[in-house]
């Protein structure tokens, strides 16, 4: 197993790509920490892990709260020592609160930007100096498609993730004569329950068929297609990558997927 005996802790854990990635890296060997907002699903998911044969901890943690990052991570290291493997996963859009930013609220892109952005800076903030001292340890950081080409509907989700995608490759810098690895996963449109809060109205406005066909496939990614990635980022395999942004949405980061063959053809006779 590439994890064996590694210790990971996973922000948003509970539910949707971070589950599949809390699992994933049990599967692989890691004893997992979950945290996310509400304590149930977390406990729910430790416990999936357990008869995995792993050790498991569920914290209720609200990352845009940088003390209650800090209790978990303390809480984390009080209980299995050490951090090997940080997954910062925690985020999403603003969902039902979700407009063309005209009409957006400072309200709602102060959550959106708190949880996806802030929350990363205060969770890699509250491990990175215990890496250091070890001299080890790898951050997985879950960015966005909509943080490299952006997104209508999205300004201020799309915002958030390129600095996801920023910070990765300016922290990647910092730390990598010490051992520690920073990389980021930047997902497409991923079949799950993410868009369960979209009202009817803004999920007509999404299209998801466009969605899925600028992918190439014709289809959503799954949970898995990233938690894959991000256990083989957290792992050895991976010991001479750092800094990097990997795309996981088929070809949607690179424009038009359909051919344009013939599309600057005189018309017939």
């Amino acid at each position: 197993m590439k994890l064996d005996q590694r210790v990971a802790l996973v922000t948003g854990g509970s539910r949707g790509i971070g589950r599949e990635i809390s699992l994933r890296l049990a599967r692989e060997g890691a004893h997992v920490a979950i945290a996310a907002t509400t304590e149930g699903p977390a406990l729910e998911v430790a416990e999936q892990v357990r008869t995995l044969g792993r050790r498991a901890l569920a914290l209720p943690t609200d990352v845009r709260d940088f003390a209650s990052v800090q209790e978990a991570v303390a809480r984390t290291l009080a209980a299995f020592g050490r951090i090997d493997i940080l997954v910062n996963n925690a985020g999403g859009s603003a969902r039902g609160g979700m407009s063309l930013f005209a009409d957006a609220t400072e309200e709602t892109w102060n959550a959106v930007i708190g949880t996806n952005l802030m929350g990363v800076l205060h969770t890699s903030r509250a491990v990175i100096n215990d890496m250091l001292a070890r001299g080890s340890g790898s951050i997985v950081n879950i960015g966005s498609v909509a943080g490299m080409i952006g997104m209508a509907s999205q300004a201020d989700y799309s915002a958030a993730k390129g600095g996801v995608i920023a910070f990765t490759h300016a922290l990647a810098k910092e730390v990598a004569a010490a051992g520690v690895r920073v990389n980021c996963v930047s997902p497409g449109p991923i079949a799950s329950g993410a868009g369960r809060d979209i009202p009817a109205s803004m999920q007509a406005t999404l299209a998801k068929d466009a969605l899925g066909s600028a992918t190439g496939f014709g289809r959503f990614g799954e949970p898995d297609d990233v938690a894959a990635l991000v256990a083989f980022l957290a792992s050895d395999d991976a010991r001479f990558i750092t800094g990097q942004n990997y795309a996981v949405c088929g070809v949607m980061n690179l424009g038009l997927a359909q051919s344009l063959a013939g599309a600057g053809e005189p018309p017939a006779d």
